[in-house]
């Protein structure tokens, strides 16, 4: 699997991930079908919690359910080629690896989702440059694997 991250979408969580400093943060990838299991993310939402370290999964709030039927809405319900495909958050002060935590929370996410796999966007500012790496999670293997990760 290969996850694009064009400039635009880089630049929002670089200023989110400033702004954030070393505090944890997280929210939603919604991305465009490519080809041959390559998506570009198009948008982003940022979670209004802010953490230390380890908080709960992304909270599902009027705020999350507006910007998702605006996304949807936006590409007249196309689900099939513009959908929710993952969970993006920072490390700010340690590597761009899952925890245990990271693993399991994607696992229950996958569980009650109706999705066929779902990604985990790991970033973080390193020498002032967006740096990360994605992971994603498939029903029919239940295999944590590493993507491929193209920031532009």
């Amino acid at each position: 699997m290969k996850i694009i991250i064009q400039e635009d979408i880089a630049n929002k969580l670089y200023k989110i991930l400033k702004k954030a400093g070393s505090k944890e943060i997280k929210g939603a990838c919604f991305a465009k079908f490519i080809e041959n299991g390559t998506y570009e993310i198009e948008e982003i939402y940022v979670s209004p919690i802010i953490g230390n370290s380890v908080f709960s999964n992304l909270i599902i709030d009027l705020k999350y359910k507006k910007f998702e039927n605006k996304y949807y809405k936006k590409h007249l319900f196309d689900y099939e080629n513009h959908n929710y495909i993952g969970d993006w958050h920072s490390h700010p002060v340690f590597d761009c690896r899952p925890s245990n935590y990271d693993i399991n929370e994607l696992e229950e996410e996958l569980d009650k989702s109706n999705a066929n796999f779902l990604i985990q966007l790991i970033v973080k500012i390193e020498n002032n440059f967006l740096v990360g790496r994605c992971y994603y999670l498939s029903k029919s293997n239940k295999k944590y694997s590493e993507c491929e990760l193209e920031l532009k």
